[in-house]
C-alpha cells in the first residue's frame, strides 16, 4: 500500500516510476478492517485514485456495552470503514500496468550517493540504476536489515486476536449490534473492538471485523507461537498453524469475559488470526538515494488506526520533498523528509502506546497510570480509538499533478 501511494504520487509529479513486487501474484485479500480520514482520502485523491461510493461502510455512532449488554459509553460518529483489498485495488488501478511488476525479489541495494546512482539487484540476476528507491517493504523489511538502518521492535506485553465474519451469518441480535457500530467492551487487560467493513469482492458484501487485545506474558506469547509440531515462529504465526487448543481456549474465554454478540462473532468467524503487538521505530528514514515509508519505518499499536494513512502522508510527504528539491541534491532532500516525518512516526507510536495503557502499561510510556486510568474510562476510548491524528497527513503538501 505504502509503496504504491509513493509510486502514483511521483509518476503524477513527472517521475518515470517502477513497482516492483515480490510476490508471484497479486495481491488481494490481506490485511482486514481500514479505518478512513479525511487525510487518506485526500491522498486518495492527490494519487489519482477514483474513488467512488463502493469505497466502504459508513456508520454514524459507537457504543461501548457491559456483559450484559447494557450501554457504558455513546457517541455518535460518522466514518468509513473498508477493506484492505478494496483500497489497494483504487491505488493500482491508478498506476499504468506496464509501471507494476510482480516476482521481482530484490536481493541487494547499493543506497547510491550524492554523485552515484543507486543499484538495485533482484533475484534473477538482473539489476538497474535508480536516482531513488523507495523501500515499502513492510515491517520485517529486507532492505532495512540489508543496509543495516537501526531499527527498535519491543514487545507491548499483549497480543491482539483478529476474526473477520460475514454479517449475513450472524443472527438478528448480533447484527443490530455490529451492522452499522463501532462496537467496544473492556475489562482490565482486555480490549474487544468490532466494525463493520466492505467485503473485498462484492460491493454488496459486509463484513464485520473484530480486534481483541489480551495481556499476555512473553512466556505465554512464545507458546502462543508454537505451532503443534513444536515450532516457534517468532516473527508471527501462520494462521493455519496455530494451535487449535489456543483457539479453542479464546472463544471459551469470550463466552465468560464479555456479552454473547462477541462469542458468536467468532464462534462463527473461519479467518482467526494472532498478532503479537510491539512498538516498532527506526532511528532514519533514509540512507543515501534510498526512503524507508510505512511500516518499514514506524508501526504504531492497532488502536490509533494510522497505518495506512501513516503510509499515505509518508508518501505525500516523500513526493512534496523531492519536487521541492527541483532534482537537485536527492540525498539532501532525502534527508529533510527523514526529519520532518521521524516526528510523525514518533508522535503514532507514543499515542497508541497511552491508548494501550489498559491493558498493558508500557515501560517507555510517561505517565503510564494516568493514561491507564484514562483510556479505562469508555468514554475516553471510544472518542478517541482510530480518529486521525493532526499531522499525519499534511493537506497543505499540495495535490501533485
Amino acid at each position: 500500500m505504502a509503496g504504491l501511494f509513493a509510486a502514483n504520487l511521483l509518476h503524477r509529479s513527472g517521475w518515470h516510476v517502477d513497482v516492483f513486487e515480490r510476490s508471484k501474484a497479486a495481491l488481494s485479500g490481506r490485511g482486514a478492517g481500514i479505518v478512513t480520514h479525511d487525510g487518506l482520502l485526500y491522498a486518495l485523491q492527490a494519487a489519482g485514485a477514483q474513488v467512488d461510493d463502493a469505497l466502504g461502510v459508513g456508520i454514524h455512532k459507537r457504543l461501548a456495552i457491559s456483559k450484559a449488554g447494557d450501554p457504558f459509553a455513546y457517541c455518535d460518529f460518522e466514518q468509513v470503514l473498508t477493506s484492505w483489498s478494496r483500497l489497494l485495488g483504487y491505488l493500482k488501478e491508478a498506476l499504468p500496468d506496464p509501471h507494476y511488476h510482480l516476482d521481482e525479489e530484490v536481493v541487494e541495494v547499493q543506497p547510491g550517493t550524492s554523485e552515484a546512482l543507486a543499484r538495485v539487484t533482484f533475484a534473477s540476476g538482473e539489476s538497474l540504476t535508480a536516482d531513488l528507491v523507495v523501500a515499502a517493504d513492510g515491517l520485517k523489511s529486507s532492505l532495512r536489515r540489508q543496509l543495516q538502518v537501526p531499527f527498535r521492535q519491543v514487545y507491548a506485553g499483549y497480543v491482539a486476536w483478529r476474526a473477520v465474519c460475514d454479517l449475513s451469518v450472524l443472527s438478528d441480535n448480533t447484527r443490530r449490534l455490529m451492522g452499522d457500530t463501532f462496537l467496544f467492551s473492556q475489562l482490565p487487560g482486555e480490549q474487544i473492538l468490532a466494525y463493520p467493513i466492505a467485503g473485498p469482492q462484492r460491493a454488496d458484501q459486509i463484513l464485520v471485523n473484530m480486534v481483541w487485545y489480551r495481556r499476555t506474558p512473553e512466556d505465554q506469547l512464545r507458546d502462543l507461537l508454537t505451532d503443534e509440531q513444536g515450532v516457534w515462529h517468532s516473527e508471527g504465526i501462520p494462521p493455519h498453524k496455530i494451535r487449535h487448543s489456543h483457539i479453542d481456549k479464546m472463544r471459551t474465554n469470550a463466552v465468560a469475559l464479555f456479552h454473547a454478540s462477541w462469542a458468536e462473532h467468532l464462534e462463527k468467524s473461519d479467518s482467526i488470526i494472532l498478532q503479537p503487538i510491539f512498538d516498532s521505530e527506526v532511528e532514519t528514514m533514509a540512507t543515501g538515494r534510498v526512503a524507508f515509508i510505512g511500516d518499514a519505518a514506524f508501526v504504531a499499536r492497532p488502536h490509533v488506526g494510522q497505518g495506512v494513512t501513516k503510509a499515505a502522508g509518508d508518501a505525500l510527504c516523500l513526493a512534496k520533498t523531492l519536487r521541492d528539491a527541483a532534482m537537485g541534491d536527492i540525498p539532501k532532500a532525502l534527508t529533510a523528509f527523514s526529519e520532518a516525518r521521524m516526528q510523525v512516526g514518533r508522535m503514532a507510536v507514543n499515542h497508541a502506546r497511552q491508548m494501550g495503557a489498559p491493558v498493558v502499561i508500557s515501560p517507555l510510556l510517561e505517565d503510564g497510570s494516568h493514561w491507564q486510568a484514562y483510556y479505562s474510562d469508555p468514554e475516553n476510548l471510544i472518542r478517541d480509538t482510530a480518529v486521525e491524528l493532526e499531522g499525519v497527513v499534511r493537506k497543505d503538501e499540495g495535490i501533485l499533478h
